[in-house]
């Protein structure tokens, strides 16, 4: 998975050496100022300068925890700010489809949309409301494995709005793909906790 490259003890030792300039909270909220400035680029048309913003909002939301835990400056209020802000990253990413030309009815591209929205935002919530009650003990989110985490689909969100300018037809089949892959995350994530919740009663 792309997320475990990131996550090899010596790429994460120099990023958070060589990023730690700024605070891990300050790291994520640039994230979600370059996503914003990402989404107003993608509405005016500008979808490479989206796509560019959006790739640097995605790399400042992996130095924030390498830069706290090389500080040794996690904390739970910075878990909480780092997810909170990649869902409304997430949130902006699919927002940008609504303003991109689809060869589909209206209608049925706003609903494969809201379908999109709510099966990338519902897995991490599935994973922390499991962990909240106590269903599965969670809180690194290494219990309930998904075949999907967030660095997946969102080079799938990415890479669609890039080649909707050069073939929306290809961007419309790469949101299909990213759907059907987050409704299979969605069962999954809901079948483990019933599985693993086996464990903790």
């Amino acid at each position: 998975m792309i997320k475990e490259f990131f996550d090899m003890p010596k790429m994460e030792k120099f990023v958070g050496k060589n990023f730690r300039f700024l605070s891990p909270n300050t790291w994520t909220t640039v994230s979600l100022l370059i996503a914003v400035a990402a989404f107003f680029a993608v509405v005016y048309g500008q979808n490479i300068t989206g796509v560019i913003l959006f790739i640097i909002s995605t790399l400042c939301d992996l130095v924030d925890g390498k830069v706290a835990r090389y500080t040794n400056t996690s904390s739970k209020l910075g878990a909480f700010w780092d997810g909170t802000v990649d869902r409304f990253v997430d949130g902006l990413l699919i927002l940008c489809f609504f303003f991109l030309d689809f060869p589909v009815p209206q209608q049925q591209m706003a609903l494969i949309l809201f379908a999109l929205l709510f099966t990338t935002l519902l897995p991490p919530f599935i994973v922390a409301y499991a962990n909240h009650r106590g269903a599965v003990p969670d809180p690194t989110e290494k219990v309930i494995w998904r075949f999907a985490f967030r660095i997946e689909y969102v080079v799938f969100y990415i890479t669609a709005i890039g080649l909707h300018p050069v073939n929306p037809m290809i961007s419309y089949y790469l949101i299909w793909a990213g759907l059907v892959l987050m409704s299979a995350t969605v069962v999954q994530s809901i079948y483990l906790v019933f599985v693993k919740s086996k464990l903790y009663t």
